[in-house]
Parts: C-alpha cells; sequence; structure tokens
C-alpha cells in the first residue's frame, strides 16, 4: 500500500474514534506523534498537535470524556456543537497524521472529519434504547471504549507506517 493510502486508512480509523470519543483520536495521535523521531521537521498541523502544550491539554479532556459518558447526564452526542467539535477534530486528527507523513492534508481531513460524523450517529443509534438502563449503558460505553482503543491504535499503526 502506498503512503497516502496507509494515511487515508488511519484517517477513517481515527476519524471512527472521535465520533465514539471526541477527544480520544486526537490525544492518542498527540503523543504518537511526539514520540516520532521527525516530528521537527513535519508541517503543520502535527508538529502543533505533537507539541507538549496540546498534550497536556488534549490528555484530561479525553480523561474526563471517558469517564463522563458513562454517566446519565452526559449530553446527547449528535447536538449539533458536539457535532461540530467532533468533525473538527477528526478533521485535524486526520491533517496531523497526513502532514506528518508529508501527504496533502485536504482528503484525509475530510474523511476523518466524515467518519466522525458517521460514527457519531451510529454509536448513539446502538447504545440509546439502552440508556435508561445505567448498568447495561455503563458497560456498553466500556465496550465502546475498548474498540475506540484498538480502532485508533490499529489506525495510527497504518498511517504512521508502524508494525
Amino acid at each position: 500500500m502506498t503512503t497516502l493510502s496507509n494515511v487515508l486508512w488511519g484517517a477513517l480509523a481515527l476519524g471512527l474514534v472521535t465520533g465514539m470519543r471526541s477527544t480520544l483520536a486526537p490525544t492518542m495521535t498527540s503523543r504518537a506523534l511526539a514520540a516520532q523521531d521527525d516530528i521537527d521537521e513535519a508541517d503543520e498541523p502535527a508538529r502543533t498537535l505533537a507539541s507538549h502544550r496540546a498534550q497536556q491539554f488534549l490528555l484530561p479532556m479525553a480523561t474526563g470524556e471517558l469517564l463522563g459518558d458513562k454517566m446519565p447526564f452526559a449530553p446527547d452526542r449528535t447536538i449539533l456543537p458536539s457535532m461540530m467539535f467532533r468533525a473538527l477534530s477528526g478533521g485535524v486528527t486526520a491533517a496531523a497524521l497526513a502532514s506528518a507523513r508529508r501527504q496533502p492534508i485536504w482528503l484525509p481531513a475530510l474523511v476523518g472529519a466524515t467518519a466522525a460524523l458517521v460514527s457519531s450517529k451510529v454509536g448513539l443509534a446502538l447504545r440509546k434504547p439502552y440508556q435508561a438502563n445505567p448498568y447495561v449503558n455503563a458497560a456498553l460505553g466500556l465496550t465502546e471504549d475498548c474498540v475506540a482503543l484498538a480502532l485508533g491504535s490499529a489506525g495510527l499503526r497504518s498511517a504512521l507506517g508502524k508494525r
């Protein structure tokens, strides 16, 4: 597979993750990019996402989201502000992957943003029938977390060329 196709697969995977957990994909990507030896030579937005400041901001955000998602008062992920943030998060994450691999950023950004929007709708549709039962809802949320982490790891391996 070519570098661009690997980046597109990564953009798709991390966009899906962003639809499930809006800050998890950028957090995972930030940490993965920061570990790259040649990140200082990468274009924007890879350098910004890999920065220490971005990591300090994203990690607590992702942690809070992972915990808060299981609460009965958690807002619907498909309300307009949430969908806009998820699309932006998926697009920026995918653009950072592309720029780290010195590929054009617009197509991966579009793939990441679109995947985030689709994943948000599908994820909510799968969990909504069980939201009345807090235990089942929490268990499904934990399962979704595990799927998101596995999918994000696979996407990063694909996009960054790691085995």
